[in-house]
């Protein structure tokens, strides 16, 4: 009988858990599959049938990073036993968790080395902003949490223009913040403002409590 550790699929999963952790830390650039191998325990040839480039891994690595995110956002906004800004301030906060692991030498080494990986990405972070923020936005000005002076398109596409200009490799670069630092000032640069003042209340409050719930002690 053949150890579920040693099936493709488990081999596959573990090739893309270490070339995330690593990727991500080091940068896609500095990593080579030589050291991955080694890491893993595995010859190059062995890692090879299961990604025949690096770059094929790397993407490979985004793709199951993209897909986290989107059922872990999901379930969050589908849990109907939050409050609604509770549920947008848990969605920012883990939006913000799962893209505490790209450091930056892999966003810089994604637009250089992988433009169609970054663009794919660009695309996925526009389709999830529709998807779930479109959603959640009409349900608010339903329920009195959102403005209903200005429409949804107009927030969405406020927040999508400001998303593709400050969540990149190049204004992380200029910039003196980390990629959760910027999604938290755009979040409170745009997101604040289409509340309405009850809701923004509710809403800083929960941020808040997320926070203390997440930052280490001091």
């Amino acid at each position: 009988m053949v150890s579920s550790e040693a099936t493709p699929t488990a081999v596959r999963a573990r090739i893309l858990e270490t070339a995330q952790r690593r990727f991500f830390r080091e940068g896609y650039a500095r990593v080579t599959m030589d050291e991955l191998a080694r890491e893993l325990g595995m010859s190059k040839k062995t890692l090879y049938q299961h990604f025949p480039t690096k770059a094929a891994l790397a993407a490979a690595v985004m793709e199951r990073f993209r897909a986290q995110v989107a059922e872990n956002l999901g379930r969050i906004f589908e849990n109907r036993t939050l409050s609604l800004p509770e549920r947008l301030a848990r969605a920012f906060a883990e939006a913000a968790r799962h893209l505490r692991q790209l450091e930056k030498p892999f966003l810089e080494d994604l637009a250089r080395f992988l433009p169609d990986v970054w663009a794919e990405t660009e695309r996925f972070r526009a389709e999830t902003i529709a998807r779930f923020l479109g959603g959640v936005l009409r349900e608010g000005q339903a329920a009195g949490f959102i403005r209903t002076d200005m429409s949804v398109d107009v927030m969405l596409r406020s927040f999508q223009a400001v998303a593709e200009r400050l969540v990149t490799p190049t204004a992380l670069i200029e910039l003196p913040y980390s990629l959760p630092e910027m999604i938290h000032l755009m979040i409170r640069l745009l997101f604040e403002g289409m509340l309405t003042d009850t809701a923004r209340i509710d809403f800083r409050q929960a941020i808040e409590t997320i926070a203390a719930e997440t930052d280490p002690p001091v």
